[in-house]
């Protein structure tokens, strides 16, 4: 698969190290956090938005700044910048998705005094109608904060080019996404969040290169799912899914054939309406969102009805929760989401991540018996 792997490899050991590369050649960097600020704006302005990742070193100096019940990259983002490993970053957008994360921006604005925060608080409720005018009041407040970053203007016209560019890049992965609903076992599930994982932290005009070389030969793939389980991956919203997770579910004898994963599907799942004055069409995207979220009330969508619909599409048998341990929105959701998937008689499993490292046979057995019970 091209040298794509090695890519991925070296991404999830240092997500950094390619914005530091940039860094050095003069580009200014700007740390997004997930899941909904608009990265548009940000590359509009000529420097290269990056968004934050949570870091496979184990949390250290950070414990001191952080309470231990907070989730893995909510921690880890406050040990790295405890740490100074986040002081090549030009400037931070904070995006308000939670209680945890508006924490940690205050730990981290705190530990960082010379780099410039810009703060995106987003409306709670996905009604374009009653909240337009107050996030297009926001998202102004965001661009003249990245106006002083950068120390020029962010023109609409230069925010329309950003849109088609990423909306081509949004295109490029939902095509790898289909192909593994097409052809189960072409793409293995840390191949699929691997490439979304470059797609977060890679110059976009970069990624969209190496995605249209690398789709003639995920197309040349035969489907290898021939005897296996296919499953539906569910949940981590804000950080990726480690890959010997990834890598036990499929060693075991199952087969991912769709996700709603942050790092994942979710990512590229709704573009950018063109069309539309450049701030609204951005404002719009958030109250559009394909994949419907716990972290904001849906008045005309339930995230367990899109469950039950896409798991159903990709032809699955059964759909695993991946929960990031301590994440308020997914715990506090996913009774109902429960309920929900029991309604309509998808078969389920709830896993819970951890971001340090610990044992997985505990994971593998629970694996293999729901495997079994799908077969």
């Amino acid at each position: 698969m091209m040298d794509i792997l090695g890519l991925v490899t070296d991404l999830a050991e240092d997500p950094y190290s390619r914005a530091r590369e940039e860094k050095e050649k003069g580009r200014k960097i700007v740390g997004v956090t997930p899941m909904h600020f608009p990265e548009e704006l940000v590359h509009a302005s000529g420097a290269l938005p990056i968004v934050l990742q949570a870091s496979g070193e184990p949390v250290t100096a950070g414990y001191g700044h952080i309470y231990p019940f907070y989730c893995g990259f909510t921690r880890s983002t406050v040990d790295l910048a405890v740490r100074g490993k986040l002081d090549f970053l030009d400037a931070v957008v904070l995006s308000d998705v939670c209680l945890q994360t508006r924490h940690m921006s205050n730990i981290v604005r705190y530990n960082m005094p010379h780099t410039p925060f810009i703060y995106m608080q987003w409306p709670l409720e996905a009604r374009s109608d009653r909240w337009l005018e107050v996030t297009l009041r926001r998202l102004r407040r965001c661009r003249k904060g990245l106006e002083e970053v950068v120390g020029a203007e962010i023109t609409d016209a230069a925010i329309e080019e950003s849109i088609k560019l990423y909306n081509q890049n949004r295109a490029l992965l939902r095509r790898i996404y289909d192909i593994r609903r097409r052809k189960p076992g072409a793409l293995r599930a840390r191949e699929a969040v691997g490439l979304v994982l470059c797609s977060m932290l890679l110059p976009k005009e970069e990624t969209n290169k190496l995605f249209a070389e690398l789709l003639p030969e995920l197309e040349a793939r035969p489907a290898s799912a021939d005897g296996k389980v296919k499953v539906f991956l569910s949940g981590h919203l804000c950080q990726a899914v480690k890959g010997d997770i990834l890598d036990l579910v499929e060693d075991l004898g199952m087969v991912v054939v769709g996700d709603d994963l942050y790092t994942g599907y979710r990512y590229p799942a709704t573009d950018v309406p063109e069309g539309f004055p450049p701030l609204e069409a951005l404002a719009q995207r958030y109250f559009d969102l394909a994949v419907p979220c716990p972290t904001r009330s849906e008045p005309s969508k339930e995230w367990g009805d899109y469950l039950v619909g896409a798991a159903r599409e990709s032809g699955t048998q059964g759909l695993i929760s991946l929960v990031v341990k301590h994440c308020e929105a997914h715990m506090i959701y996913f009774p109902h989401l429960k309920g929900k998937l029991d309604e309509a008689g998808m078969r389920h499993l709830l896993i819970e991540t951890e971001h340090e490292v610990v044992s997985l046979a505990g994971v593998r057995t629970r694996l293999q018996a729901f495997k079994e019970t799908l077969e």
